[in-house]
């Protein structure tokens, strides 16, 4: 299953992590007060992003974030889940307005959203990758690695987020090769015309998976980009009132299970995410995201 995904639509500098605390993990173990009953039926806000949330063909919601819902709520006693489409813009007032309950579509944790909802734990995260041709001739696992070797070139998406991430770290821009695509980026490194491609992973994985004997891998132990001090990672999560504590408090011990079980890592990798964006036990929390 392949997918296409706007960039600008959902890559947005922000909170990254660093972030030392307790960590997802600690749900499993942290005491927690008797559940009050929830509906049956629930309704989710979503705004036709792949592949987060969408409606199919047949007009059924699916996606990574309503899979994920679905998992992480059963035995919570909500049999059914209803979707209610929404420019991506109205998502927050709707979910205040009690037009549906959770906002459900790969909503990034950001502290001034904190301040309004209350956020499920993290499902997902957007960090940057480096691809380069197979074993790593270079030894490239870092834009310091780029900055270091003048010969090195590296292929990057014209107007995207890292070009600043590249100016940051010292990179000049006569080592850059700007392209347009995802795909002309890894054609570049096949080609020899750049060394390394520097790119999203959530964009360039699924792209990378389509070609057959490429040559070219992803580079193993990647250092994310440092921006103010963080590494350059977003964290995406459910979004809930902030007085729906049993919904919310229900999603993040389900959550927490699929985690432990491996069972998030498998339905992120369905629509495309790979392992390195999925969440585990030391994962900041969304309360310690939202005092980022």
């Amino acid at each position: 299953m392949t997918f296409s995904i706007d960039r600008r639509g959902l890559l947005k500098l922000g909170a990254g992590a660093g972030l030392i605390g307790t960590g997802l993990g600690s749900l499993l173990t942290a005491p927690r007060a008797e559940a009050a009953a929830l509906p049956a039926t629930i309704k989710v806000g979503l705004s036709n992003q792949l592949p987060y949330a969408f409606l199919d063909d047949k007009g059924v919601l699916t996606g990574q974030s309503p899979d994920v819902l679905k998992a992480a709520l059963e035995g919570s006693g909500i049999t059914k889940v209803e979707p209610v489409v929404a420019e991506f813009s109205a998502l927050i007032p709707g979910l205040l307005a009690k037009r549906f309950d959770v906002i459900c579509t790969g909503l990034y944790i950001r502290p001034k959203r904190c301040e309004v909802l209350a956020y499920g734990n993290p499902d997902s995260m957007s960090r940057e990758t480096m691809v380069v041709k197979a074993g790593n001739p270079l030894g490239i696992k870092s834009l310091d690695d780029v900055k270091k070797n003048p010969a090195i070139k590296m292929a990057v998406l014209r107007g995207g987020v890292e070009e600043a991430y590249a100016k940051a770290a010292g990179v000049p821009e006569s080592q850059w090769v700007v392209l347009p695509d995802t795909a002309p980026l890894l054609a570049a490194v096949q080609g020899g015309r750049a060394d390394v491609a520097f790119c999203s992973l959530v964009i360039i994985y699924p792209t990378l998976q389509t070609m057959t004997d490429s040559g070219l891998e992803i580079v193993k132990d990647f250092v994310d980009p440092i921006v103010d001090g963080k590494p350059a990672i977003d964290y995406a999560a459910m979004g809930f009132r902030k007085e729906d504590n049993a919904l919310r408090e229900a999603y993040d011990a389900g959550l927490a299970k699929l985690i432990a079980s491996g069972q998030l890592a498998a339905i992120n990798k369905k629509y495309g995410l790979p392992e390195a964006l999925s969440p585990v036990a030391s994962t900041p929390t969304s309360a310690e995201l939202c005092k980022a």
